[in-house]
């Protein structure tokens, strides 16, 4: 017994001193102890929102964030103690935030196919807007008008569908030039 204390307080030493592997060594360990204690206070609402190791990860992060006060525990007892009061907390918190909270209330969630047939809740609209119509026409007159009207050309043909081959056969220009200008466009358009 007397060896396995100090072994463990030897861990918890090499812990506050940064050991990465010493860390590991005590995920490894004590992890488990964390997991069951979480899987016992996930309200059955959020387990389909949560995996019981987000909050592993949770009590983790916080444990290695203040990890200069590892040294506070005594034995193995106390520390699986203090793992298992932090996961129950992260879970409480996060189960009051989830079914008492207005924005993120799961209670609120319904179900697609559980509503009623109705004209009211059908999706909105994929017709444009006034105000995207006339930003999408100002747009365009300032592209369009940026151009010599060969290159006005080639844009037209292009957005009713014409290959760069067949705009280039129409206009009699080279398949190269066509490409080249309309590469030119789209970066200048993402500019």
């Amino acid at each position: 017994m007397p060896d396995e204390l100090d072994d463990f307080q030897i861990l918890l030493q090499r812990v506050c001193d940064g050991s990465e592997e010493a860390a590991w060594e005590l995920v490894e360990k004590y992890g488990d102890h964390i997991r069951r204690a979480v899987r016992r206070s996930l309200d059955a609402r959020l387990r389909s929102k949560f995996d019981s190791l987000d909050f592993v990860q949770l009590v983790w992060s916080s444990f290695f964030r203040a990890r200069g006060q590892a040294q506070r525990f005594n034995h193995p007892g106390e520390l699986v103690a203090f793992l298992r009061t932090m996961a129950r907390n992260k879970v409480g918190m996060e189960t009051r935030r989830r079914l008492n909270t207005q924005k993120f209330n799961v209670g609120r969630e319904r179900s697609l196919d559980a509503l009623p047939d109705h004209d009211d809740l059908a999706p909105a609209s994929h017709e444009e807007t006034p105000v995207a119509a006339a930003i999408a026409r100002e747009q365009w007159n300032r592209i369009m008008q940026d151009h010599p009207e060969h290159y006005q050309e080639i844009i037209r043909m292009r957005l009713q569908g014409h290959t760069c081959t067949g705009i280039a056969d129409s206009l009699g220009l080279s398949e190269r030039t066509v490409r080249r200008f309309l590469k030119k466009l789209c970066r200048e358009s993402l500019e």
